[in-house]
């Protein structure tokens, strides 16, 4: 795949745009045998065209009861959505009726969990290969900490629906560069 003609021909063959979606979302045209290195390069490719956040789904579709997906993450303008009080991307979060368990392919990221007052409790550094699972109503975010990062996230459960997902009500206390910049400081502190 060296070259758009390649990306194109392996897109053609193998995966579909979801138009729909956020962000730039793919699924696969049928069922997969094995996410290998071709799945990488063409995520780092797409990323290096657009410069926007790209996943691939394992699963075959939004109603799936098994939500899997591999998903390249900037940690350029990660925290926008915090300044602006976007909810989107990794904006802090809980679940209230399921789990998260990340698998980190490539880069370092950082999975901080929160309390119900914002506080951070715990820390977790990843680095390639390293898993982490996040338990079901706890507030959490995750942190590029390298340019990008490659992981794979994996929940059971259909897409969530209203009242699933509650962001963080204090998220407002994070609404300029210099309280991003403490943040960032408090979070570091915890695997320098």
């Amino acid at each position: 795949m060296k070259n758009m003609r390649g990306i194109k021909k392996f897109m053609r063959y193998n995966l579909r745009e979801d138009k729909k979606a956020k962000s730039k979302t793919y699924f696969f045209k049928k069922k997969l045998l094995a996410f290998d290195d071709k799945f990488i390069n063409f995520l780092e490719k797409k990323y290096h065209q657009s410069k926007k956040n790209i996943r691939i789904c394992l699963h075959t579709n939004i109603k799936d009861n098994h939500h899997d997906m591999v998903l390249l993450q900037q940690r350029k303008d990660f925290y926008s959505p915090w300044i602006n009080n976007n909810k989107m991307g990794n904006y802090p979060h809980k679940h209230i009726k399921k789990e998260e368990t990340f698998h980190l392919i490539k880069g370092k990221m950082a999975c901080v969990i929160f309390n119900n007052k914002g506080e951070i409790k715990f820390v977790c550094l990843l680095k390639k290969n390293s898993i982490f699972k996040i338990s079901k109503n706890i507030y959490h975010t995750l942190i590029p900490i390298s340019k990008h990062v490659i992981y794979h996230e994996s929940t059971l459960g259909k897409m969530p629906k209203k009242g699933d997902v509650k962001y963080a009500p204090w998220i407002s206390k994070y609404n300029n560069k210099k309280k991003i910049l403490e943040f960032q400081k408090n979070f570091r502190k915890f695997f320098s």
